[in-house]
């Protein structure tokens, strides 16, 4: 059974009190105040919503509100007043009421309405208090990991690398080796939460700027060509000429390409092959751009498709060469997909191979498609820079 809401009804007339204890008396657990005073202390005892008039002979209900919502601003509350001037609206909004009622439209309207209109609000302040005292923990933690937790690991690092350079036992060099790989994986840990963390929070900015997504896709394709080349993985690279720009952060961008790519290759057998691709795509009667990387690697479980997207989920963590993660980059690929209003999708066949699509809207300004100019990064086919050979790009066979 719903437990009933705890209401106070403060108002100087008695027919109005017994009038919507009538109405809303099987819906709310009701309390009445016929006196400012009366009122005052029925707030402090704390009620999840009020009604409350404005004039009483020894006080105001304005004031009342303000005095209530200072110390529990997620306290419902709704005026309700005979007076029918849009001054008297502007002064219960401006007080921190959530909803304002003449006295005919609370005497007038159905009930059901009264109850759905007070209910919703106060579900709404309900989910209102708890996000803000979500983010407050959330604020917390990242201050515990910045500051509590990073800075040790940081000087532990380099502590450990000044021991690396020092003259010790080559029984002891292995040791220190282990523990300098050790220290670097988990503050690489605790620096892709706090960056999830921050994207969730909202905390961290997004600069938006038209950006040909071609270019931090080269930047990456660039960076991480020495982990491709290592294991002698061949990168295809196909990114359409003359894309549309799209209204995103470079920065970010550049590390979602990169947390995909390297992952691709994380998880990629020795030998093997991996295709980058950009492309105009529409969807839901958008226009839009594609970023799509796939692999000829050992794939992803079908039961762990959903998951991999999921914070905090501990699936595979090292790749076919025993190479360490975080287990946290494609969560923060999701992130800043969705906070570019854009979508990340997964398709799997293990063991052959995983494609992973992100998509991203176009701005319409005015109907007309902006491209980027040459001068801002415009793509063609790339060199095959990851053969070890410099081969010059082919078009991979269908």
């Amino acid at each position: 059974m719903k437990r009933a809401i705890s209401l106070l009804v403060a108002d100087d007339e008695p027919i109005i009190r017994r009038r919507v204890a009538l109405m809303l008396g099987d819906r709310f657990n009701i309390t009445e105040a016929a006196t400012a005073e009366r009122a005052r202390a029925a707030c402090r005892n704390g009620h999840e919503a009020i009604i409350l008039d404005i004039v009483f002979p020894d006080g105001n209900g304005i004031d009342i509100c303000k005095e209530t919502k200072a110390r529990d601003p997620y306290t419902t509350i709704v005026i309700s007043s005979s007076l029918e001037s849009v001054d008297a609206w502007n002064q219960a909004f401006q007080a921190g009421a959530d909803g304002y009622l003449e006295k005919r439209e609370l005497l007038g309207l159905d009930p059901r309405k009264i109850v759905l209109m007070i209910e919703n609000l106060v579900e709404r302040n309900r989910l209102r208090r708890q996000w803000e005292e979500t983010s407050l923990r959330q604020a917390e933690l990242l201050s515990v990991l910045s500051h509590d937790v990073r800075a040790p690991f940081q000087a532990l690092l380099g502590a450990i690398e000044l021991l690396k350079k020092s003259a010790i036992p080559p029984e002891a060099a292995e040791r220190v080796n282990f523990l300098h790989g050790c220290a670097k994986d988990q503050l690489a840990f605790i620096n892709s939460l706090l960056d999830l963390l921050r994207l969730e929070s909202g905390s961290t900015g997004i600069r938006k700027r038209n950006v040909d997504i071609n270019l931090p896709v080269n930047q990456s394709l660039q960076s991480l060509g020495i982990l491709a080349e290592g294991k002698g993985i061949s990168v295809a690279v196909d990114l359409a000429e003359r894309l549309p720009a799209i209204e995103g952060d470079l920065a970010k961008i550049a590390q979602l390409a990169g947390n995909l790519i390297s992952n691709a290759i994380k998880f990629t057998r020795r030998g093997g092959r991996l295709a980058v691709r950009t492309r105009c795509a529409n969807r839901d009667a958008r226009s839009g751009v594609e970023l799509q990387v796939e692999d000829n690697g050992i794939g992803i479980r079908p039961e762990e498709r959903e998951k991999v997207l999921q914070r905090f989920h501990r699936g595979r963590e090292r790749g076919t060469e025993g190479e360490t993660g975080t287990g946290l980059g494609l969560s923060i690929c999701k992130e800043i997909a969705q906070l570019h209003g854009g979508k990340l999708e997964i398709v799997s066949a293990k063991p052959q191979g995983t494609i992973v699509t992100i998509w991203f809207p176009v701005p319409d300004h005015s109907g007309a498609r902006k491209a980027v100019d040459a001068s801002q990064g415009k793509s063609t086919a790339i060199p095959e820079y990851f053969s070890g050979q410099n081969k010059p790009y082919v078009t991979p066979p269908a």
